[in-house]
């Protein structure tokens, strides 16, 4: 068996093409304004939202294959892939019910596959910080159990009007899962600085945040009952995905 660290290719060094990231951001925001003026935007955004996550698990398990031979990333990967092959499945619950059976998908059979989405990334970030071995030290500690604790009291204190409510409880749930993952995901964002591992493992991780900022983010606004498919949460989960299925690529690539 080996124990020993994966090699990790020289290529992953790479800088940022921060053109890739500019082209990125027209097309999230050029989308964005692109269903608030359209009529009947909602088919645009459904497919918007299941094409891009389903993508993004394909790369996934395409890097998972190329890594096959190592010890971690092929697991790592593996993980990732699957848990976008269920925020696609999400997706795809949430347009039935509301284009094909005409019901609210808020709660929904949705709200499993978005839940189980958290579990498997949660198990992404922690094989990698095992990996490397990394020490928890206390601002460590700060970052993976303070962050959860401060989203999560944030989030009550904005939603204390609704206390008692079902959405409250629901919401709670969902906005806890997301703001561990936050803490994890920053946590491990600090031991790529410097290319340690390399600049597409980074972008990974920025993603990720912005993945559960957007989770975060929506939970809110649906308990005070302001959600739309038109809000711009959309913007950080449009801005998620492309930037993992940019850093996916990067991997790929060097490989």
């Amino acid at each position: 068996m080996n124990d020993g660290p994966d090699v990790v290719p020289e290529r992953l060094r790479d800088q940022i093409n921060f053109k890739v990231i500019c082209i990125i951001g027209v097309i999230v925001i050029g989308f964005h304004i692109l269903v608030n003026v359209s009529e009947d935007s909602d088919l645009l955004i459904y497919g918007f939202s299941m094409i891009i996550p389903l993508s993004v698990s394909i790369f996934g398990f395409i890097t998972a294959k190329k890594y096959s031979g190592t010890a971690v990333y092929s697991k790592a990967y593996l993980m990732l892939g699957i848990a976008f092959v269920l925020m696609f499945f999400a997706e795809l619950t949430y347009f039935i019910y509301e284009q094909f059976l005409d019901l609210d998908p808020y709660p929904s059979i949705a709200d499993v596959f978005f839940f189980l989405f958290y579990p498997l990334i949660i198990g992404y970030l922690i094989v990698n910080l095992r990996f490397f071995g990394v020490k928890i030290q206390k601002s460590a500690l700060f970052i993976m159990l303070g962050i959860p604790v401060i989203v999560t009291l944030v989030y009550v204190d904005l939603t204390l009007s609704d206390f008692g409510s079902f959405d409250f409880y629901y919401g709670i749930i969902f906005v806890a899962a997301a703001s561990f993952t936050l803490g994890l995901a920053i946590q491990t964002s600090r031991i790529f600085k410097g290319g340690l591992i390399g600049t597409a493992w980074l972008v990974l991780v920025i993603g990720i945040i912005l993945n559960v900022i957007g989770d975060t983010w929506y939970y809110y606004t649906e308990v005070i009952g302001e959600y739309t498919l038109e809000d711009p949460v959309n913007l950080c989960w449009y801005s998620a995905y492309l930037l993992i299925l940019y850093s996916l690529f990067k991997h790929k690539k060097a490989l």
